[in-house]
């Protein structure tokens, strides 16, 4: 381990040099001027304010897809959302994907993971629908795009990985393999992968006293290896009347590692000798997901859907800390296992109904049953052995009944289109063992989007809603965090946060794959979930009171024919935002917790039909974040990202892609101030400021379809 007390300057150094040297090797924009764009014209058609662009196969030959998941990462002006496969329930679960008109009754499989197994070639269009969404199954979306495949057909898509990290020496492999197939009315996918992945990242550390006396260095090296695989099955039957689906996830997954920690003390301190603290960590993840579907139509107006899903996850997790002489083995001085079994539950119905004239009327309701029992031990040596540590709330099951309902409306009078819903969510949570605790819950989740098109396939959308934020199990349960020697406690009076928000966008097309869109917004916010100071210097999750938040957001996608860079594409999107809630410890207003002010991303690519190759360049650049603990103060500052490929497609239906992450090696620095107590009227005790890089990552990556 390097003590050198600038090493950060020369690996900044050293990273500007390989990325300057990345761009000059790629393929020079100035070869690229003799090739014409012979990229087909998408087919734009707007009305009763919805519009609807057509993409067919063939405008993305000029990227030589693989997948469908290439096709969908080249729509100009699309953002793949991949929803939030972690929360509760079937509904909130979306994001923005549709499969022939269809979404998969599958949640923790996430867009991107469907999408990667079904090959380009299966592909006939991609559709791109802006403003009402009403009646696509995907309600809340302002912007979703259908994939809709062909008909029969056997295909399949591979891919292969070998990846390392620097600094670093082992090449890590990892490869999909998928097949689709149709026989008569039953349509399927299967897939399969398998991963070994490694994070690295090296980091100095400073231990600071209440003056700013420098007390300790700390050189800190952190790595993780990931093992796993997975399993997956979907499949669609056509009947006569009734359409069947089915899908099935298995999955795998183990981490080990740790970080290494060499602690010396300033010159000065001749009290103090050297040592080595070992942070560890094995983890293993077991998760299975079966869901089956149902759909009918009841004449010309009217459809039914029915939906059941079960899923089972369960974690396993060891962590320890050992401590001793730098050339010694050390002796374990504190152990955290957790065993957690979570259990999901779906049964779900939805009917629409389009016999009045002008309007789509459409209806839910969902059942969800939630269960997770977690088992916490904290061990630490005391008197020369490791003893258990008395933990509230180390043992303890949580169960949730729930119970959503909404009915929907969505109509057009001209250019102008409404949609209105009105939603309740009703629950009943449950917690046994070392908390007691039994809650009901009932919210209200109106929502109402008019949509205005403008000429110019110009949109101007509003929206205001009220949407209800899930409890994080995890927030119910003890834990601890071993790296900051902090006791997490649960607990089981949170309530759901709730958040009012109004929006207005306006967006654009130009130059047939140009899109901009701006918005601005408000959200009101109640029961803000943060962390709550409890007696005798404990903490933990808590609602601290209403908060706000405000900004705008934009994104931009632009051809670069016009700086002579023919082929080529820019996307940008980024966020502004101003936050605030009363402190409940200094009873002052100051912005949320680990919430950005302002983040941005952009990335570059440049395709060459006629070498037959293509690069690109990902960056982005994020503020700093805040923690606010009742004896501490965390700051992350802002960090910056440049990734970048260049990619061969000189063999028919195969692309080679050489490509390095993390260029810059850039990541959040921290600068923790801990407190003798309240940090609102404590002496400061010390301060930590780290300084992190993490490695960069080179990869070989081979995908082709049979």
């Amino acid at each position: 381990m390097s003590l050198d007390p600038q090493p950060a300057l020369r690996r900044r150094l050293a990273a500007l040099r390989i990325a300057v040297a990345f761009v000059l090797l790629a393929p020079a924009p100035i070869a690229l001027a003799q090739f014409p764009p012979a990229r087909p014209v998408p087919e734009a058609e707007c009305s009763d304010a919805s519009c609807r662009t057509t993409f067919d196969a063939s405008f993305f030959s000029i990227y030589a897809p693989v997948t469908a998941l290439d096709m969908v990462n080249n729509l100009p002006g699309f953002n793949l959302d991949n929803g939030d496969t972690g929360s509760r329930g079937f509904g909130g679960a979306a994001g923005n994907i549709l499969i022939n008109g269809e979404r998969v009754s599958a949640k923790s499989e996430s867009p991107s993971d469907l999408l990667s197994r079904i090959p380009a070639a299966d592909v006939q269009r991609i559709v791109v629908i802006r403003g009402q969404v009403g009646g696509t199954d995907l309600r809340g979306q302002s912007v979703i795009a259908d994939v809709i495949r062909k008909e029969g057909g056997a295909t399949g898509a591979w891919s292969v990985r070998a990846s390392t990290q620097q600094p670093g020496s082992r090449f890590l492999p990892s490869g999909t393999m998928s097949y689709s197939d149709t026989r008569g009315a039953l349509s399927y996918t299967l897939g399969a992968g398998a991963e070994r992945s490694q994070f690295q990242s090296q980091a100095e550390e400073r231990l600071l006293g209440p003056d700013g006396e420098l007390l300790e260095f700390r050189d800190e090296e952190y790595g993780q290896v990931e093992d796993g695989f997975d399993l997956s099955a979907n499949a669609t039957y056509a009947g006569d009347r009734i359409r069947y689906g089915f899908n099935a996830q298995y999955e795998w997954e183990e981490q080990d590692g740790g970080e290494l920690s060499l602690r010396q003390p300033a010159a000065g301190r001749p009290d103090t000798e050297p040592f080595l603290l070992r942070q560890g960590s094995d983890e293993q993840e077991e998760a299975l997901e079966i869901g089956l579907d149902a759909e009918r139509s009841w004449g010309e107006h009217a459809n039914t859907k029915l939906i059941t899903l079960y899923r089972r996850d369960q974690e396993s997790r060891v962590g320890n800390v050992v401590r001793g002489a730098p050339d010694d083995p050390g002796t374990v001085r504190t152990e955290a296992i957790t065993d957690r079994l979570e259990t999901e539950k779906i049964l779900r119905l939805e009917a629409d109904y389009s016999g009045v004239a002008g309007h789509l009327l459409e209806a839910s309701i969902e059942g969800a049953e939630n269960r997770l029992e977690s088992d916490f031990e904290l061990r630490r040596r005391i008197d020369g052995s490791l003893r258990p540590v008395p933990v509230p709330g180390a043992r303890t099951q949580v169960e949730e009944q729930r119970l959503d309902l909404s009915v929907a409306d969505s109509f057009a009078a001209g250019a102008l289109a409404v949609d209105l819903e009105l939603a309740a969510e009703a629950s009943e949570i449950s917690q046994t063992g070392g908390f007691a605790e039994e809650r009901s819950f009932f919210f209200w989740k109106p929502s109402a989007t008019l949509t205005y098109t403008l000429e110019n396939d110009a949109l101007l959308r509003g929206r205001l809603l009220r949407k209800v934020g899930q409890l994080d199990f995890s927030d119910f349960v003890s834990a601890a965090d071993l790296g900051d020697d902090e006791l997490s406690l649960g607990n089981p009076s949170l309530s759901p946060e709730t958040t009012v928000t109004m929006d207005l966008t306006w967006e654009t097309r130009f130059n047939s794959i140009g899109l901009l869109s701006l918005t601005a917004f408000y959200d009101w916010i109640d029961d803000v979930e943060d962390v709550l100071p409890l007696e005798d210097q404990l903490e933990v999750p808590g609602n601290i009171g209403s908060g706000w938040r405000y900004g705008i957001r934009g994104e931009l996608t632009t051809p670069l024919d016009l700086f002579g860079l023919t082929n080529a594409r820019l996307d940008l999107n980024g966020r502004w935002q101003d936050s605030g809630v009363d402190d409940p410890l200094t009873g002052r207003e100051r912005i949320l917790s680990n919430e950005r002010a302002w983040r941005v991303e952009a990335e570059f690519r440049q395709d060459l039909p006629q070498a037959r190759m293509g690069w690109g360049l990902n960056g982005s650049i994020n503020d700093g974040f805040s923690r606010f603990g009742l004896d501490e103060l965390d700051r992350y500052l802002g960090v910056g990202n440049l990734s970048g490929y260049v990619e061969s497609r000189a063999i028919e239906a195969l692309r080679i892609r050489l490509g390095v992450n993390a260029i810059l090696r850039n990541n959040e620095n921290r600068d923790r101030r801990v407190f003798e107590g309240p940090r609102d009227s404590s002496a400061l005790a010390f301060r930590e400021l780290r300084d992190r890089q993490r490695s960069r990552t080179l990869y070989l990556e081979v995908r082709g379809t049979f």
